[in-house]
This record gives C-alpha cells, structure tokens and sequence, in this order.
C-alpha cells in the first residue's frame, strides 16, 4: 500500500480555497443586484411590457370593489328586463395625498352633494367605495358629466358599469320581490327576501361576482399606465334568466289606473283566461324594491295573495252549491221583500227586489235568495264546491321535487283563504246563511278570483295560475320549462258540471246587461262579472272590501280579471267596478282582438 503524497494534498485545499472565493463573488454580485433593484430600477423601464420593475413588483397590491353580484335576472313574457340594466357610476379610491380638496366644490356638484359631506367621506376612505346619493342609489353620471369629472379627480375617481337590479320607484310588483343584506353579514352576498327572488333564491344565487380593481404602490397611491382591472367568473352558463308570464305593458299601465283612481289598498289581477297565466298582478300600497324595510310589512306584503272578505263574488260559489247539489231549481221563485226575518240578516235593497229566481237573484246579487240556499245546504257541500271551484286551497303553479327543490312554489306566502273558521259552528244555520253570502269566516285572494273565473271558462276545471314561463342558461338554452297545468283536485272532490259554469256565465252576463255591473254597459268590450261589497271594521270602525270579478270580452274571452278596494268608505259607491272597467278598456287598446258592438240592456 503507497503513502499519500503531500503535493496532492496542496492541490485540493487549493481548489476549495477558489469554490469558496467563487461562491463569495457570486453572492456579492447577488447583493449588489438586489441593492441595484431596491435603489435606482424603479425609475427605469425594464422590458416588462413597458413597466418598471418596481411597478411590477406591486402588481399583487389591488384595491377593488364589486359592481355585479352575478345573480340571475328576470324578465317579462317578451322578454323585457324587470331585474338588470347598466348605469354608470363613480368609484372613488382612498385620496392618499387629499388632493381631492383642490377642486372639491366642482366634484361635490357633479357628485350631487356637498363640498364637506364629500371630502369628510373621501378622507376616511380605507377601500374604493360607489358613490351613491342620498337615497342610496349609485349616482349615474351622464356622458357630458363625465370628462369634467375625470379631469378634476384624475387617478382618484373611475366611471364603472354598475348592475344596477332595479328602478328606484315604487311600484306594485311585490310578486318580485327584493333583496336583503343583514347588517351583521356585511360581507355575504344579498339574499331574496321575498316574491320570485326568494323562491327562487337556490337558482339565482350564480356563481360568483365580477370585481373592478386598480393596482397600487406600497403608499396605496395608484400606479400609473396600468389599467382598471375586471375579473368575473368564467362559467358561460350563469347567471340564470327567468322568464315570467308577466306582460311588462299592461303591469305597469295597470299601476298608472291604480294610481290615477286613488286605489290606496287593494289588489288587481289579470290572467290569461286560456291558461291562467298571470300577466298582471298590482298590489296596493307600492313598494320599492331598492329600500324595504321587512319589519315594515304594510307595504312590500302582496295583497293579490292575501285573502280577505269576499262578500257577494262567493254568491257564485253557493250558487255552484246549490245547483250540484240538486237544493234548488234554476227557475225556482224566490220572495225578497227587504229583510229576511231572521238572524239579523236584511237584503242590501232595503224595499226588496220582489220575485226572482236564481239567475235573476244572482244578477241582482239578492241576499235573500242565498240566505235560502245557505239554510238548504250542508256545510259539506258547501266546503266541497268551493274547493272544487279552487278556494279555502292554494292554487299557484308548483311542482314537486324540481330543479333540487323539494317544493317548487313560484309564488311566495300564497294563502289558502278558508271557508268556515277552524272553531266555527258550521251546523249552525246562522252560521251557514253568513257563509252563503261570502261574510262570516270566508276568505278568498285576488288570485283565487281571478282565478275562480277562469275556471267557470273552463266548465270547471281549476287551472294553476303561472308566473314563471321558462328559466334559461345565460347561453340561451333551457334548464326548466314549467308548463302550464291545472290543479290537483283536493281529496274526494269533482268538478262542477259544465251546465253549472255555463249557468253561472249566463247569470254574469246579467249582472252587467241589467244588475249590479250595469255601468259596465258602455265599454269597449262587451263584459261579465260579478260584484261584492263585504261590511268588516278597522279599529274598530265599520268599512267595506269592495269587489268586481269578470272576463271579456263575452263573445272570445281573453282575460280574467279580478279587483279588490281594500277599506273603503261605508258610504262610497262601488270603486272596484269603475276600476275593473277601466282596465277591460285598457286590455281592449292593447289587445289584437276587435271591439265589439254594445249589447243593449233588453
């Protein structure tokens, strides 16, 4: 075995020397790189795409803001928005240096507020923030506003789209709905409250939200030359449009009647009378959809769904009793002489109409004759005709276990109404003549009405009023078709017979050729309904909930429509027949179908 040289050994602890002298070069040109980088390339260009390294090295520092939520819109049967649309709002950024103050008297007037409010809220800006004004809208800046604004504010203020959801105006569309943010979940997303944009809620929510963001330096003083920034999702299929049955026109021309006749309370509903779609649902006191307070609910509740007194439209019903109950013959002679005689009942003619039958007793709307009818019948039968007739039951369109839903119910706090109360005697033959002429515990919707008609069109068959048409991708294509369907019937109960509806129709004619409708003569359609006044108190004052139902035209019926005065004076003559005329004109104008001659009264 050799002994190891000592001039091989100088040779290795030479090369180590020169790694180590290596790895020290290569670490000082390293710090003196980083030191280069930190102190001077900042203001140099680099070949980044023209920015500078510095530049680039902030580019993860953003500050933005949402301007669309990404939930699905809605729209009416033609398509026209009811949710969605573009405004053009200033997004103003954190004023690191204030020099927002130099033109703040020019910026506060085209801002719509004053110079203090205005800087007092810029110099405590901590993220970007829309402007918005007093009511809380996104100020919406016009195309000649918007170069001075930009000029005065250059880097501080932006103009962005802003989804705006809706029109800040109060309105009778409370089967939409709104949103609702919770004051201690700032940072979700709105959820619908109420109408469509809460039953809908699990397909509307969308995928996500699209962002507006600018990049800034460590001072939070935005870099120059990079632009706005937008980032939405990328999914194609959202968000979702809903396509009501709704015909956006005759809803917001029916708004404009309401308003013009003074309706303070009530309801007005028009359905298609082929299908029972709705195309028209107004309720009264407005609400806006922008700002509701759900404590508050007087005005956001929808009064189409909420049941009421009917008074003599449930006449229809009894009538419908009676005659499927074989109580009474149609050309049966009936006595009013102005008070019935019993149980405090009276007729609303206090001299009586004399001798009629049932047609006749029901044109006139005689409280006598029903108060007959109720006496002959059983609670059963009456219970069992409404209900066949769509009442003391929901009737909106649903579906079961649809689109992951296990209860598809478009239509949002639907009430049932009811025909004698959970703790009524309905035994009682008191009790059952109250009943027969729509007092006592009866409650019906406007809905229910409405649809109550189209069902007598339909010889008997109950169809399920539907508000939503089709719900689509945001590609166009479909996810749901809802298509148009009648109800169930509730356990045990049938159709009335087609010669009762015809029965009925022939009776509303009468109401209007010479009954309680006869200054419905003279419109532009010949017309049927059916009118009601129903006696209850508010505060302990007496009132009245005032009623027409009908159809038109006579001849080609083509809508249903009913109308509900909510307390009204005691004394005042009937304002949902006046109403109901007006909008049959309304429908008449709008419609393809031609006028016809009037009927004379003979």
């Amino acid at each position: 075995m050799g002994v190891p040289r000592r001039g091989s050994s100088f040779i290795r602890k030479r090369r180590i020397a020169y790694m180590a002298l290596g790895v020290m070069a290569l670490l000082l040109i390293l710090l003196f790189r980083l030191a280069w980088i930190q102190g001077t390339a900042g203001i140099h260009m680099s070949v980044y795409g023209g920015h500078s390294l510095k530049e680039m090295s902030a580019r993860q520092r953003q500050e933005g803001i949402s301007i669309d939520s990404g939930r699905g819109q809605f729209t009416d049967r033609h398509g026209q928005p009811l949710t969605g649309g573009v405004v053009w709002a200033p997004l103003l950024f954190p004023d690191v240096d204030g020099k927002a103050a130099i033109h703040g008297e020019e910026l506060a007037k085209l801002l719509r507020t004053n110079k203090n409010q205005l800087l007092t809220r810029w110099k405590g800006l901590q993220s970007p923030l829309i402007w918005r004004d007093g009511g809380g809208e996104p100020v919406q800046i016009n195309p000649h506003e918007a170069g001075k604004l930009l000029k005065l504010a250059p880097s501080l203020i932006e103009l962005v789209p802003y989804a705006k959801r809706y029109r800040d105006l109060p309105n009778g569309r409370q089967w939409l709905g709104f949103l609702y943010e919770r004051a201690d979940r700032a940072s979700e997303l709105p959820m619908g409250a109420a109408g469509l944009e809460r039953t809908l809620e699990p397909l509307l929510s969308g995928v996500g939200e699209t962002f507006v963001s600018r990049f800034v330096d460590a001072q939070r003083r935005p870099l120059t030359h990079v632009p706005l920034r937008v980032s939405a999702p990328s999914n194609g299929h959202y968000p979702l449009q809903v396509q009501t049955t709704i015909d956006l026109p005759i809803q917001e021309q029916i708004e404009k009647l309401t308003e013009s006749s003074h309706l303070a309370e009530g309801a007005v509903v028009v359905l298609d009378a082929g299908n029972a779609d709705v195309l028209a649902m107004v309720s009264r006191p407005f609400y806006n959809p922008g700002h509701v307070d759900p404590q508050q609910k007087t005005d956001w509740s929808n009064r189409a769904l909420k049941a009421i007194t009917p008074g003599s439209i449930f006449k229809l019903v009894t009538a419908a009793a009676a005659l499927e109950s074989g109580v009474v013959q149609p050309q049966e002679q009936f006595h009013c002489h102005g008070t019935y005689g019993k149980y405090g009942l009276a007729c609303w003619k206090k001299e009586g109409h004399g001798t009629l039958n049932l047609e006749e007793g029901l044109g006139v709307s005689c409280n006598s004759v029903f108060a007959h009818l109720g006496e002959r019948l059983n609670p059963e039968q009456i219970q069992a005709t409404a209900s066949a007739l769509g009442l003391g039951r929901t009737v909106g369109w649903q579906e079961r276990n649809l689109a992951g839903l296990p209860q598809f119910r478009p239509l949002d706090h639907e009430e049932k109404g009811a025909v004698f109360g959970s703790h009524t005697n309905a035994s009682d033959p008191g009790v059952r003549v109250q009943t027969a002429i729509g007092q006592r515990d009866v409650l019906v919707t406007p809905l229910q009405a409405a649809n109550l008609i189209v069902t007598l069109l339909h010889d008997g068959q109950v169809r399920a009023p539907r508000i939503v048409k089709r719900i689509s991708y945001a590609d166009g294509s479909t996810l749901l078709e809802l298509p148009t369907h009648a109800v169930p019937s509730s356990e045990g109960s049938r159709s009335i017979q087609t010669s009762t509806a015809r029965m009925l129709r022939e009776a509303m004619e009468k109401v209007v050729t010479q009954g309680t409708g006869a200054s419905l003569r003279n419109k532009s359609w010949n017309l049927a309904g059916k009118s009601g006044t129903a006696q209850a108190l508010k505060n302990g004052h007496p009132i009245n909930h005032q009623w027409f139902i009908g159809y038109g035209p006579i001849e080609r019926p083509r809508y249903a429509v009913a109308v509900l005065v909510h307390n009204a004076s005691t004394h005042s003559t009937n304002q949902a027949t006046a109403l109901f005329g007006q909008v049959m004109d309304l429908l008449a104008q709008s419609s393809s179908v031609p006028r016809v001659a009037t009927r004379s009264s003979s």
